[in-house]
């Protein structure tokens, strides 16, 4: 049976972990990042590394806001 993989990505509007079917257009438009990992729980560790606790968009510095944006 074949698996399909993903990309992880941080939505910093929705709050949450998104999961993007690989070689699929992402259905998010919103502020969300890609993440590098190969399973949901590498991800969530991939957010926690590198925003901490930051759930949605204002709950990071301002630096990091907008980087989040310009990489959306």
């Amino acid at each position: 049976m074949p698996t399909t993989s993903f990309t992880y990505a941080w939505c910093f509007d929705h709050g949450r972990l998104h999961a993007f079917p690989a070689g699929d257009e992402p259905w998010c438009s919103v502020a969300w990042v890609p993440l590098a990992a190969a399973t949901e729980e590498q991800a969530v560790e991939a957010k926690q590394a590198a925003y901490g606790d930051a759930r949605f968009l204002h709950d990071l510095p301002e630096d990091k806001q907008l980087k989040v944006v310009e990489i959306r």
